[in-house]
């Protein structure tokens, strides 16, 4: 999520939170049910031991692909700790567009999120 502290916030974060939430429990049954497929081809030893093996690396790798892309997105979403806090607030004490941004979200209702406060942090940086 690009975050630009002289913009105005984006209103529809946690919408997009959730998004990313619903879609992890099917790719996590899609990743279980290529482990039983996996465990069945073992055990059962049947004729189209191939096959299965084929369904079950499909059922596998490409939910997984997917599920590590949702989880590394949901990291942008994570709410902050009171270190991070404490320091939003001494960033909103040095730089005044930072400020200007906090009390935007405030004003919106919400708490800021991993990504703001990253983006907060590379601007002092930068400063």
């Amino acid at each position: 999520m690009d975050i630009n502290i002289t913009q105005d916030p984006p209103a529809d974060v946690f919408q997009t939170k959730r998004k990313y939430r619903r879609i992890i429990p099917y790719l996590l049954a899609l990743i279980v049910c290529a482990i039983l497929l996996a465990v069945f081809k073992v055990i059962s030893g049947s004729a189209h031991g191939d096959l299965l093996e084929n369904i079950a690396l499909v059922f596998f790798v490409g939910p997984a692909l997917v599920f590590f892309y949702c989880v590394e997105k949901l990291h942008d979403y994570k709410t902050l700790s009171l270190q991070q806090e404490k320091e939003i607030e001494e960033f909103c004490r040095q730089d005044h567009d930072i400020a200007a941004y906090c009390a935007k979200v405030a004003m919106m209702g919400r708490k800021m999120v991993k990504a703001e406060y990253d983006a907060c942090k590379s601007q002092i940086e930068d400063r």
